[in-house]
């Protein structure tokens, strides 16, 4: 049995935000491959106790450190990354020194912002390889999305940011011994710096619905889900309202919006009225699937797979979205969805459609099949076996 290390900075716990499904979706199919032991070690989001869904794991182990607390201004002063400082609290520290006194088959880097001890983990790996688990092509879309920001004194600290995860994750590139990415885009950025990379796409964790079909008594509305604690999701949502709802709230389309968005955000739409509702971070989304004909996924500034599509595939909702958005899902599964180049045209696509109930349930049937068959438990576990054992 192999006898992994795995390193993550945040622990997945809870589920709210898209880089804690992604590892909960790992190490879920990795405990049920029955041949690797795990030891997770990493801060906790928040005061609450890690969730049973990481604590129950079979041959896994989880120690956690308190949460972070914020640095101010200290990080600016580090060659670190802001999240990769602020991570790497003297708690996490002193745990893992304590592990890394033990001998490991691997070691895994779990998120670019999980390498703040590095050095210190090159220093006492003894015999044990390096997995860098990916989330996103830091290196490529962080300077993407600092120079998205009109305010100059956010994006020239962005960029500062930015600049610091570049180099910190090309220094991972260079002694990882295996590398794993979300999307075929992503790979092909890694493979300019490793020959040994895998793609494992996410995999999905949460409810599977039944068979539903849309009705005209559903109401005309699109379900957008995200968090928007990020500044880059933020970003995303001032874009996505700013261009999508005045074509939508013209034409009496509504637009629920559910998880966490800042207070300022809120106030500032408020002049849409009903037909831009902000619900708040829910448990339970079922409601909003039922009274929504589509879920949406224009964002604009960032990279990477964008979570929110397998809680719409799976809840047998259609999806209307840009094409630059969907890094990571195939052809096949874009043919099944509504896709356009801009938000101006994706708002067009939406105004003609959102009545076409025939075509709706059509895209969302061939959407379902194909997820289900590419984003399983069952998938993920054979993926994940061909990089560790």
């Amino acid at each position: 049995m192999k006898k992994i290390l795995w390193i993550c900075g945040r622990l997945p716990s809870p589920l709210f935000t898209g880089d804690a499904l992604y590892s909960a979706g790992l190490l879920k199919a990795l405990a049920l491959s029955q041949g690797t032991s795990v030891t997770l070690v990493g801060t906790r989001r928040a005061v609450d106790p890690v969730g049973s869904h990481i604590r129950d794991l079979p041959n896994t182990i989880c120690i956690d450190a308190p949460p972070m607390r914020s640095s101010g201004l200290q990080s600016l002063l580090s060659p670190l990354p802001r999240d990769a400082f602020n991570l790497s609290t003297p708690e996490l520290q002193k745990s893992l020194a304590t592990l890394l006194q033990q001998q490991w088959d691997w070691i895994v880097i779990d998120h670019a912002y999980s390498s703040g001890l590095l050095s210190e983990i090159l220093q006492h790996r003894r015999r044990a390889s390096i997995c860098y688990i990916a989330h996103n092509a830091e290196g490529n879309i962080r300077p993407q999305i600092a120079s998205s920001f009109g305010n100059s004194l956010k994006r020239t600290l962005m960029r500062l940011d930015a600049g610091k995860y570049q180099k910190l994750e090309n220094r991972l590139l260079q002694v990882a011994d295996a590398v794993t990415s979300i999307s075929d885009e992503d790979a092909s950025y890694f493979r300019r710096f490793s020959n040994n990379v895998h793609v494992i796409p996410p995999i999905y964790l949460g409810q599977i619905s039944p068979p539903r079909s849309i009705e005209s008594t559903c109401p005309r509305a699109l379900l957008l889900l995200g968090s928007f604690e990020w500044v880059a999701k933020q970003r995303n949502l001032e874009l996505i309202v700013e261009n999508l709802m005045p074509g939508l709230q013209r034409n009496e389309i509504s637009l629920n919006v559910v998880g966490a968005v800042p207070q300022h955000l809120r106030n500032r739409f408020s002049g849409f009225g009903k037909h831009l509702a902000f619900h708040g971070r829910l448990d339970d989304i079922s409601p909003f699937v039922a009274a929504s004909r589509a879920g949406l996924v224009a964002d604009t500034v960032g990279g990477g797979f964008k979570l929110k599509v397998l809680d719409y595939g799976f809840a047998r909702l259609p999806i209307f979205g840009l094409r630059n958005a969907l890094a990571g899902t195939t052809a096949d599964e874009q043919s099944a969805m509504f896709l356009a180049d801009g938000l101006e045209s994706l708002a067009d696509i939406v105004v003609r459609t959102i009545d076409d109930l025939a075509t709706l349930n059509s895209k969302e049937a061939s959407l379902f099949g194909l997820f289900s068959a590419r984003f399983g438990l069952e998938a993920g576990t054979r993926r994940l076996t061909k990089v560790f054992l």
